[in-house]
Formats: structure tokens, C-alpha cells, sequence
């Protein structure tokens, strides 16, 4: 797929005279080195490094195309990414194109946006890994279309529809051929087919944003709310026995967030500069018809996959100095619980017990950006993560851990 799309790209450029598009050139790079720390433990520094290259280019009045390409390396783990066994080096690849059409309706402030993208993703979770054989590789493919109404500059509704496909080329090698986990352990059933993790996916989503006053705005409120189908091409229903029902996992992911945010403007440094803060709040609920088999403990959980998330927290930017070029400060805060709402917790030694899992993530976060050039920062970032589960059982994976990471770089804006 990738191919075909970049030679769409390609043959639409070339069918399009020179002189009849107006190209607006768009290029992001950054360049950053850091360490990860978990538990008391520190990674090797590591770089990362990322590029954006993206071109508007007006084709009439009322159409317009938007080619992008990125790539990035990331050598330093985040502290978002899954602990698993606590592996403290990772190195992760990937590489997106998409295009996008735009359409202007004609005397609306309504546009019509098609879309369609290709990305694909390298993860190395050891060091002696090879490129293109990570166990979590993946490829997504997808296509989609958006209605945007921008009715008061920048501030605007959207309503979208997408759907694409995610595809782990290495899944298979590693878990369903041994019939045991890397840690020697058997699977469990739900995991035992080839493409376990592989789907289809539908993607219905509404956005928007509002100022408040509208003539004056002192506030913004914004919302969003999402609806995700997801279809596991090769996961079949597990039953109580631990053997398979011949009817495919399905999920429905719903995501609701909003959002205030107030601009204050303020005095820094004899200069005038500006104070954003923000509050934000989220709900995900996902419906799953997969159960689960434990095979260690011969244990069966009905509605397994199924879980309610929720979380918030607030943030704040200040900015000083030249409005084109700003010296920055920021940081967050943000508390997300998850609550499982058919899986069973187990003690120290694997003992399931009556309560339901729940994991929680405090995350803080701060960053700093000081203009060193024209269109060249320098940046500083940290985040801290605590994670706390009332899941004692950790043999294979932590659920209750510290981790930290800190970023030190430039980013090029052209």
C-alpha cells in the first residue's frame, strides 16, 4: 500500500502544471538526547530525532492538496511505553505518508477533507534485535473523509469518519508457535492463533471548540467524542472450558473528553508574554465480547477486555519575548484510573482474589524553550510517571512502578 500511495502523490503532482499550484513549504525537525530511569535503574543516553516535511499546495480557489512525510527515531523510551519485564533499552522507527484533499464548499464556511495514509512502525526491544524483526511491528493502513466548519477563525467543528487496518507482520513467530509466553509460561487461549493482534477498524468521531464570550473571549471550551470498532481478525471467542466459540473478538471503544482553557495576558521580564492555563477531563469505556483463560492457573474470566477509564488534570504555558520566536515554560499534571471490569486481581504469589483490577497513573510533566536562532529552540523536557495497582502478581510485567525521562535538544521550524 505504501507504494501505490506514494505513486498517487507522485502522478498527482506531475499531472498538475507548475504554474497552476501555489506550494506553501512546511518543515518540522527536532533532535534531542536523554535518559530513562526505572526503578532505581538508569538507561544509556540515547538520541532521538524526528523530521516533518509537508507541502499546501493551492490547486484553485475552492481546492487544495496536503502531501506529508515523517520519520522518527526515538532511542530514549518514554514513559509512556509499556514496562513489561522493566526492559530499559528500546529503540523505536516509523515512518508515515499521508494526503489530504480540501475542498471549500462554495458560500459556507464549511470544507470536505479526504484523506488517505500509510505508516509503518519498527520497535526494538533489545539490543541484538535486528530492524524489521521486532515482536510488535506493525503497518496501518487508512483512508477517511472529515467535514470541517471553521466559523470564526481558529475556532471550528469537525465530524469525521475513518477506517483502516493495523497489521503485526512478526506477531506470529514468537507466540504461536511455542504456545508459551517469552518467559516460558503458557499462553493464554485468547492468544493462542497466529494474527491475534491484527484488525479492522471504524472510526466515527465529532470535535469542536467554542470561545466564551464569543465577541470577547475570555474562556475556550472544547469536546470531543469518539466511537471505535474494532474487528480482531484472528482472535477467536474464548469459553469456560478454555476451548474456542467459532465467532471473531469484536470491541467498541467510546471516548469522551473536553476540555477550558483561559489566555491570560501578562508582564515577563519587561516584556509582554502570555499565560495559557487548561483543565482537561477524559472517559473511555470499552464493550468486548472476548473472555479470557489463564492457563497457569486454569482460571476462566468472563468479559475480560471489557474496562472504564477516566481521568483529568491540569496545565499551564507561559510564554515571553518575540511573538514569532517565544521563550516558553510549561508543565501538566495528569491522574488516570483504569478499572477492569471482568478481570480478577491476584496477590504476591498468584492467588486470584474477589476484586476487580484497577491501575492508576499520576503523570508530571515540565518543558522549557529558549529561542537560540531564527526558527532554531532549544528545548528541555521531564516527565514522571507513578503507576499503582491493587494487581499484586508481577512476575512477568510491572503494574506498579516509578519511571522518569528527561530530554535535552533542538527543534527547526521552517
Amino acid at each position: 500500500m505504501r507504494k501505490p500511495l506514494f505513486c498517487a502523490v507522485v502522478l498527482l503532482a506531475a499531472a498538475l502544471p507548475a504554474s497552476a499550484v501555489e506550494w506553501t513549504p512546511v518543515l518540522n525537525a527536532s533532535v534531542s538526547g536523554g535518559q530513562y530511569f526505572f526503578q532505581g535503574q538508569r538507561s544509556s543516553l540515547g538520541g532521538n530525532a524526528a523530521v516533518t516535511a509537508a507541502g499546501l499546495g493551492k490547486i484553485s480557489e475552492r481546492w487544495s492538496v496536503l502531501p506529508v512525510y515523517s520519520v522518527s527515531y526515538r532511542g530514549t523510551k518514554g514513559i509512556d511505553d509499556g514496562v513489561g519485564a522493566g526492559t530499559l533499552f528500546q529503540q523505536q522507527m516509523d515512518h508515515a505518508t499521508s494526503v489530504t484533499g480540501i475542498r471549500k464548499l462554495e458560500s459556507s464556511t464549511w470544507r470536505v477533507k479526504p484523506s488517505a495514509g500509510y505508516k509503518r512502525e519498527f520497535l526494538k526491544e533489545t539490543r541484538n534485535e535486528d530492524w524489521g524483526k521486532g515482536l510488535f511491528d506493525y503497518e496501518k493502513i487508512s483512508a477517511g473523509v472529515e467535514l470541517e466548519n471553521i466559523y470564526k477563525e481558529p475556532f471550528s467543528f469537525r465530524a469525521g469518519l475513518d477506517v483502516y487496518r493495523v497489521r503485526f507482520p512478526n506477531y506470529e513467530s514468537l507466540e504461536s508457535r511455542s504456545g508459551v509466553d517469552p518467559f516460558g509460561s503458557p499462553l493464554g487461549r485468547e492468544l493462542a492463533s497466529k494474527h491475534t493482534l491484527d484488525t479492522y477498524n471504524w472510526q466515527a468521531s465529532v470535535s469542536g471548540n467554542r470561545p466564551w464570550p464569543f465577541e470577547d473571549p475570555k474562556l475556550v471550551f472544547s469536546g470531543s467524542y469518539s466511537l471505535l470498532y474494532k474487528d480482531f481478525l484472528d482472535q477467536r471467542i474464548v469459553q469456560e472450558n478454555g476451548q474456542f466459540r467459532d465467532v471473531g473478538r469484536q470491541d467498541f471503544l467510546q471516548t469522551l473528553g473536553g476540555a477550558v482553557s483561559r489566555p491570560i495576558p501578562v508582564h515577563v521580564f519587561r516584556s509582554d508574554g502570555r499565560l495559557d492555563l487548561s483543565m482537561g477531563l477524559n472517559l473511555a469505556y470499552n464493550i468486548s465480547n472476548q473472555n479470557s483463560f489463564d492457563a497457569t492457573f486454569a482460571k476462566y474470566f468472563d468479559d475480560s477486555y471489557s474496562y472504564w477509564t477516566f481521568g483529568g488534570g491540569p496545565g499551564a504555558t507561559l510564554s515571553w519575548g518575540d511573538k514569532k520566536a517565544p521563550t516558553w515554560a510549561s508543565t501538566s499534571f495528569r491522574w488516570t484510573r483504569q478499572n477492569y471490569i471482568g478481570r480478577l486481581v491476584q496477590d504476591a504469589v498468584g492467588v486470584y482474589e474477589s476484586a476487580k483490577q484497577h491501575h492508576d497513573r499520576y503523570t508530571f510533566s515540565v518543558a522549557y524553550g529558549y529561542p537560540i536562532a531564527p526558527k532554531l529552540t532549544m528545548t528541555f523536557r521531564t516527565n514522571i510517571l507513578w503507576a499503582a495497582s491493587n494487581h499484586k502478581y508481577q512476575k512477568n510485567y510491572s503494574y506498579t512502578y516509578r519511571a522518569m525521562n528527561y530530554l535535552i535538544g533542538v527543534a527547526y521550524e521552517f
